[in-house]
């Protein structure tokens, strides 16, 4: 029985403790809910380097609690974008099968950066942070392009999953595309999936702007599917980590957590639908830019 619950609740030192420390917990759980409503991500890319530098939590746990967390913000966040239709359907499948798969992957390559480091903490923690930091300023940039996609023209421009002749292709009804490549669908969601397993990063971070500027899908319909796609792969990257008996997620963190994002969530999706798609992408960049400079700064006061 003890066993089980060093499991679920893996023993660790925090900067802070007590009710504050589960207070802190629910207060980054609300305004992380809010991001993942309006952007159509799990929120891992941002909660995961909070935890870490703000409460002293580790990464490894920080990643795992966070997946958990993904899980239970995308279902929330699924439903309602489902219903509004802001999802497509068949862009879900197949990237969500590599979610899944690169998920699994991802876990393994994290056992095996711990094991190449020797079980230095310090090391592990600032390769991820490096690691962090390049993610986060390329998808600035990338988000900060403007998109070819107009809503009101019935003209679509031709996407690279478009161009792409390895394998079958099918198509996307809602968004009016033709040709997908599945091969590419599926290494989309492989590579999202890899993020999630290996930082606790939910992969929305990557699919939304690969969904827009890749696949072609407006920013309101990739948000919806991004998040569907969230979904499947944190539940791989749970179930994963779960079943490597190493303690990599903790209960009581995840519920603190989930306790306020829940309702940051559906505020979120409120405040997503009153926004032009130009400007989602423009304010999703600014934010992710600034996590890059939060984690950056972490990184360079770690090497003194």
């Amino acid at each position: 029985m003890d066993n089980f619950f060093k499991l679920i609740s893996p023993d660790f030192i925090s900067y802070i403790s007590g009710p504050i420390f589960y207070l802190s917990l629910s207060g980054l759980g609300f305004i992380i809910g809010i991001l993942a409503g309006i952007f159509g991500v799990g929120g891992g890319f941002l909660l995961v380097p909070l935890m870490n530098i703000l409460l002293g939590i580790p990464i490894e746990i920080a990643a795992g609690s966070a997946t958990c967390y993904i899980i239970g913000t995308s279902t929330t966040g699924v439903v309602k974008h489902y219903h509004k239709g802001n999802m497509e359907i068949k862009a879900v499948v197949y990237i969500s099968l590599g979610s899944m798969l690169g998920a699994v992957s991802g876990d393994i390559l994290q056992d095996i950066l711990v094991l190449l480091t020797g079980g230095n903490r310090t090391l592990f923690e600032q390769i991820m942070q490096s690691v962090f930091v390049f993610l986060l300023i390329l998808i600035a940039w990338v988000m900060s392009r403007k998109s070819s996609y107009d809503e009101k023209s019935d003209i679509r421009p031709v996407t690279f999953l478009q161009k792409m002749k390895l394998g079958p292709d099918t198509d996307l009804p809602q968004s009016k595309q033709i040709g997908v490549n599945i091969i590419g669908l599926i290494g989309i969601g492989f590579l999202g999936g890899l993020l999630t397993g290996l930082m606790g990063v939910s992969g929305g971070v990557l699919f939304m702007p690969i969904l827009v500027l890749g696949v072609g899908l407006a920013p309101h319909l990739a948000v919806g599917t991004s998040l569907a796609v969230v979904l499947m792969g944190s539940i791989s990257a749970v179930i994963k980590k779960g079943l490597s008996g190493d303690g990599k997620v903790s209960l009581p963190v995840a519920l603190a957590l989930l306790a306020a994002g829940a309702v940051g969530v559906r505020i979120g999706i409120s405040i997503s639908h009153k926004l032009h798609g130009e400007r989602l992408k423009k304010y999703f960049s600014i934010i992710v830019l600034l996590a890059a400079i939060m984690v950056a700064a972490k990184l360079i006061t770690s090497f003194k």
